[in-house]
């Protein structure tokens, strides 16, 4: 009979493993914007410190995981950080660390990554106007702010053999100001 509960357990604890397995390949399923790679590095990188297996980490687990990653604040803003992800889930789960993680990644944007879009924008042009932000399907809150933002520009339009001027945007001008080191 011992024999038998023993087996048991070891069941019991094997499927709980499992489970949580498969919950955290559902939530990294639902992570768009995570290359695959990324996605990997951090679960691996969650499962290493999640130390009692049970599919949450302590503040000094998340410390110390993102710590692994490159990525370290000070104690206060860690404490912050761990307050406001318990808060919203209950506890540091997998899915909470997840999502912290696409918050940080988001933010890495680089001012090439920026410009190149910019550019896509306008069309290769080194101005771009608000019907291009329009275009680009922007939400209206995005293009207030990107047009009281960037530096205004006069550029000529083309329109039949009438030249006329038209209000533009330097783009290039407010990402220097934006990404000034």
């Amino acid at each position: 009979r011992e024999d038998l509960e023993f087996e048991y357990t070891l069941v019991d604890a094997a499927v709980a493993k499992k489970v949580k397995f498969i919950e955290n390949q559902i939530v990294s399923r639902n992570m768009t914007n995570l290359t695959p790679i990324q996605l990997e590095q951090f679960e691996s990188t969650f499962r290493y410190f999640d130390k009692d297996s049970s599919n949450t980490l302590t503040v000094s687990e998340m410390t110390a995981a993102l710590a692994s990653l490159g990525i370290v604040y000070s104690d206060e803003d860690m404490n912050t950080i761990y307050d406001e992800l318990v808060r919203v889930y209950g506890a540091l789960t997998y899915e909470a660390f997840i999502n912290l993680m696409v918050d940080i990644t988001e933010d890495q944007t680089s001012s090439d990554q920026l410009r190149d879009a910019f550019r896509g924008i306008a069309g290769d042009k080194p101005f771009v106007t608000e019907l291009d932000l329009k275009l680009a399907m922007l939400p209206p809150s995005a293009i207030d702010y990107l047009r009281d933002a960037m530096p205004s520009v006069q550029v000529n339009g083309k329109q039949g053999s009438n030249s006329e001027t038209i209000d533009a945007y330097d783009y290039e001008a407010w990402l220097d100001k934006v990404f000034e080191q």
